[in-house]
């Protein structure tokens, strides 16, 4: 319970300051960075009328995976760095190809969305706000894995004792 509520108290600690900062500059800041890395990608495919200001509140995801990149223990310097950078460059392309599925899911540029266009969308939308997790986990999966057998391990035999049945045994280990 202890290590729990550290872990939360450091999520607190590093979050705020980070929100703060992007709420104040950054996510203008790279709004303007976007704009003049995108624009050309969406120029390469003879999009030239995509302006990425409708999807630009949803660009905040840099902010959880940071978090979690600052936050997860034992992950060595080496991976935390080049899995932050790395992550960072594939959230800029998911957002370059999330700006574009929005474009397009429209009627026309700042137009209403229609039902088949949400229905496209939608799942962008979700894989949008799952994306920093799902890197998160791929990047620090050892200790994901770890975490996770430690909740599975503990959990199973409470579940087995508290439906009457006894917890399953190793059939090497002697019955009392």
């Amino acid at each position: 319970m202890k290590q729990a509520l550290l872990l939360l108290l450091k999520i607190v600690v590093v979050s705020v300051p980070l929100t703060w900062l992007w709420m104040e500059w950054g996510r203008s800041a790279y709004a303007g960075l976007f704009r003049q890395l995108a624009i050309p990608i969406y120029g390469y495919i003879g999009e030239t009328t995509i302006l990425p200001n409708a999807a630009r509140d949803r660009f905040i995801h840099f902010l959880p995976f940071l978090v979690l990149m600052i936050i997860t223990p034992r992950l060595s310097w080496l991976r935390r760095i080049v899995g932050t950078v790395v992550g960072f460059v594939a959230l800029f392309a998911f957002q370059v190809v999330f700006v574009y599925v929005d474009y397009i899911s429209t009627v026309g540029p700042g137009q209403q969305r229609t039902q088949e266009g949400f229905e496209s969308f939608f799942p962008m939308m979700l894989l949008s706000d799952s994306l920093p997790l799902i890197l998160w986990a791929i990047i620090a999966h050892e200790i994901v894995r770890e975490f996770a057998s430690k909740i599975f391990e503990g959990a199973a035999p409470k579940a087995e004792i508290a439906a009457g049945s006894e917890p399953a045994r190793d059939p090497d280990e002697e019955a009392p």
